[in-house]
Parts: C-alpha cells; sequence; structure tokens
C-alpha cells in the first residue's frame, strides 16, 4: 500500500502546504513519497494527444514524466496547494492538466482516494470556497473520489518578503490590515503554522483516518 503526496507550496520552503501533505500522508500510516511540484521544470498539457492516448498517461518529456506511473499504481493521492491570486495555483493547475493522458477510452484513476489540502489568504471567506471548488473541477474529468479537503488561512502573504510591504497598496498584506501594513513590524508570531491551529489539527488527523479507510475498502 502506498500513498504519493505533491504540493505546490511555497518555492524552496517547508511551507504549510508541504507540511500539511506530508502530514495526512504519513498519519495515514501507509508507505508514503512526497514530491514538491516547485523543484521540477514541467509545462500544462499541450494537447498531443496522439502520445499519451494509447499509454493512458502524460508522455512528455520533462520533470512529471516519472510520476504519473506512480499516481496510477498508488493507493491514493494527496494532493496540497497554495491560494494565489484567489484560487489554486498555476503549478498545481498544470500539474492537473496533465492528467489529461489518463482519460483515454477509460480513466485509470477513476475513483482513486485523493484528498486535498489548502492554505493561505481569505479561506474562510468567498476566495477560500472558489479555490477550493476550481480545485475539484480540475479533477472532475478524471472522476477520482475526493474524501476530503482540508484548508488553513495562514493569512500569510508573499507580501511578507517581498520587500515593498510598506509602499504597496494593492498587495495581500494591505487587502487584509490597510494603512497598518505599512507600519507594522513583521513578526515571527505572523508567520502562522497550521500545526497550532487546533481545528486544522484535527481536520488533518481526520483526513488520515478517512484515507486509511479508504486504502482499506
Amino acid at each position: 500500500m502506498k500513498v504519493i503526496g505533491f504540493s505546490s507550496g511555497v518555492v524552496g520552503w517547508d511551507s504549510n502546504v508541504d507540511r500539511m501533505v506530508k502530514a495526512i500522508m504519513e498519519k495515514s500510516g501507509y508507505e508514503s513519497e512526497f514530491v514538491k511540484l516547485t523543484d521540477l521544470n514541467y509545462s500544462a498539457c499541450k494537447s498531443c494527444s496522439w502520445l499519451c492516448a494509447k499509454p493512458q498517461k502524460c508522455m512528455l518529456e520533462d520533470d512529471l514524466l516519472p510520476f504519473f506511473d506512480k499516481v496510477k499504481e498508488a493507493d491514493a493521492v494527496v494532493l496540497g496547494s497554495a491560494i494565489q491570486m484567489g484560487t489554486v495555483n498555476a503549478t498545481m493547475l498544470s500539474f492537473l492538466a496533465r492528467f489529461f493522458g489518463f482519460r483515454h477510452v477509460t480513466i485509470p484513476i477513476k475513483n482513486k482516494p485523493f484528498v486535498l489540502a489548502l492554505s493561505g489568504l481569505g479561506l474562510r471567506d468567498e476566495a477560500g470556497s472558489k479555490a477550493l471548488a476550481d480545485f475539484k473541477r480540475a479533477l472532475m474529468p478524471f472522476q477520482v473520489n475526493i474524501i476530503d479537503a482540508v484548508g488553513y488561512s495562514s493569512r500569510i502573504p508573499p507580501c511578507f518578503s517581498c520587500g515593498r510591504i510598506k509602499e504597496c497598496r494593492i498587495g495581500g498584506a494591505y487587502h487584509v490590515w490597510g494603512e497598518k501594513a505599512h507600519t507594522m513590524e513583521l513578526t515571527q508570531d505572523l508567520f502562522r503554522r497550521w500545526e497550532d491551529d487546533p481545528n486544522t489539527m484535527a481536520h488533518v488527523e481526520e483526513a488520515a483516518e478517512k484515507l486509511k479507510g479508504a486504502i482499506e475498502v
């Protein structure tokens, strides 16, 4: 039994998204493999269906190539994305676009258990609901079994590291804190961790149990 997880969390960091994906897999108790999508070089689907139709997997020769067999062979999949521009980030959506290779004549990943994880600004408002709906919509053509979706409102905008937070009036920090963003001190407590939120901790545990149960069925 094996679970594979993919995260499109922040480049180069052990981000909230990364750690949520890892925790859900580890707490399921099964052998797991974690893949950091931002470490890979790849494109979205190029519609070269004459390559993927027969093997029923994407055959573009880039960094994603080894992972489509692993998705087919895994007993379950965990996907995690940061919310950017109000939706699932482009890194994750480009990855899911490459699932088109699975959709020929039959769908080899049909009914495979999936758990989704999202983190970012606005997760509890309209933007978060839209991001989750977009995530599910991107997976709909492949008829996978989405057994749970975990979300965390980290409220950590890229503005905390961009270097221009004190002059910007269009970024996420200004959207949340207004003029205060121009004077606020960036202290460690602003970099919130999902592990410190009891509700998210409980939901991660619940998702892991659902994943375990789905595999055992």
